[in-house]
């Protein structure tokens, strides 16, 4: 269940009339603040997860704000949310422990509304931590992206048993991962995962937001090829 709280009609060149809505959902933990941006028609659906909302992240991040654009562009429903106590969301923070279920309330929601299309679960930093432990339990989601894995801020012990697609976009100068401790973490997925690596970006991408979005579009894209028929039907 869902409740409108706004919108407005938002017209990308070269597509059809889509509606841009800010909504509620419901969580684990209460009421999750929603962005909703649907595409007529969708070529796929995605569920978008910020960085940590302790240190400020909220759906308006810049880079999961342009990616968000980025995937709507081509053809995707996208779906930004804000963590449980995060914005106007309700709950308070749980560490990352029920902030895997917030994923999952995202994810159930937006696939009740893009039917028959791939979904896929798109997570900067701490987003991409919960959304990679989400989708390891979740056979419907058909892929993941992540951008700034966190891999020396937390543990990936469960890696080993994602089978969807995964793809890592990572910046050269990341604090919290080089390319090569993120490549020895996704390489233990099932299939392995791809890096793209962005020379001289750090973990918040200052000056890089634009380039990185257009990375995690194509990311998606390549994700999106290797999603077989049947799962594309069976999403």
């Amino acid at each position: 269940m869902a409740t409108l709280w706004g919108g407005r009609l938002d017209r990308p060149e070269g597509r059809a009339v889509t509606e841009l809505r800010r909504l509620w959902i419901e969580g684990p933990a209460g009421r999750l603040e929603c962005a909703l941006r649907v595409a007529c028609p969708a070529r796929a659906a995605a569920v978008l997860a910020h960085p940590h909302p302790l240190h400020g992240g909220t759906m308006q991040n810049p880079l999961i704000f342009h990616a968000d654009r980025e995937l709507h562009r081509s053809g995707w429903t996208t779906l930004r949310f804000n963590f449980r106590g995060a914005g106007a969301s309700e709950g308070t923070h749980d560490d990352g422990r029920g902030e895997v279920g917030d994923v999952g309330a995202a994810a159930s929601w937006l696939r009740g509304i893009a039917l028959e299309v791939p979904l896929l679960l798109v997570g900067y930093s701490f987003g991409s931590w919960c959304a990679i432990r989400y989708a390891i339990d979740d056979p419907s989601v058909a892929a993941v992206v992540a951008v700034g894995l966190p891999v020396r801020a937390y543990g990936f012990e469960e890696i080993g048993r994602l089978s969807h697609p995964l793809a890592v976009v990572q910046g050269s100068e990341d604090e919290f991962g080089s390319p090569s401790e993120v490549e020895a973490v996704i390489a233990r997925a099932h299939p392995s995962g791809e890096l793209t690596v962005l020379p001289g970006a750090s973990h918040l991408l200052p000056g890089r937001v634009p380039e990185a979005a257009a990375a995690v579009r194509a990311a998606a894209e390549r994700c999106l090829a290797r999603v077989s028929p049947i799962e594309r039907w069976h999403a």
